[in-house]
């Protein structure tokens, strides 16, 4: 992996060189464009704490693995337990709460999966508050899937929640996940 991060930064570096005579912002030079947008992006031999960083950054995948969940109450979180990925460690699968362990830009996608014939009333709250809100419709199975990017301070809480009193069930075996990542500092 070293060994092909260190070609394509050589690479980079000869093409960059190869660009200055191109004008940017030219419809001729879109793909020059790009390219220095990926230079900037990519971290240099000199930067060794962006490869590090790349590795420590917050990132969570979880799933619903049980059959279902029933919601009955405003207060209920969903909580997907079966978290196949969480660096940082900031995914509690038993609450179903993200806790930043970082300040920064995050985003979150999360996707509800109804019981058939049901739907699902759901929302996306920070710090018990509602930040973006989801509904699942009437349909066999019908689902929805949210983005979100939120700014987050180190120990501020992210999860879905219900968002009405009536008993709604939340499809399982995996159809339902809850994932985020940090985006930018």
């Amino acid at each position: 992996m070293v060994s092909s991060t260190l070609v394509l930064l050589l690479l980079c570096a000869n093409v960059g060189k190869a660009l200055e005579s191109c004008n940017p912002g030219k419809t001729t030079c879109v793909t020059e464009d790009l390219l220095h947008m990926i230079m900037r992006a990519v971290p240099t031999i000199n930067d060794s704490n962006s490869k590090t960083d790349l590795e420590r950054r917050p990132t969570f995948f979880a799933s619903l693995k049980a059959p279902q969940q029933t919601l009955s109450d405003i207060k209920d979180i969903v909580k997907f337990d079966d978290a196949k990925i969480n660096i940082g460690g900031g995914y509690d699968s038993t609450t179903g709460i993200f806790t930043a362990p970082r300040n920064g830009i995050y985003i979150f996608s999360c996707t509800i999966v109804s019981v058939g014939g049901g739907d699902v009333q759901f929302q996306l709250n920070k710090n018990n508050h509602f930040y973006t809100g989801g509904y699942a419709t009437r349909t066999n199975y019908g689902g929805q899937t949210v983005y979100s990017i939120v700014e987050l301070r180190t120990g501020d809480k992210v999860y879905i929640k219900h968002r009405t009193g009536s008993l709604q069930k939340v499809s399982g075996n995996h159809h339902s996940t809850f994932s985020g990542y940090l985006l930018s500092k």
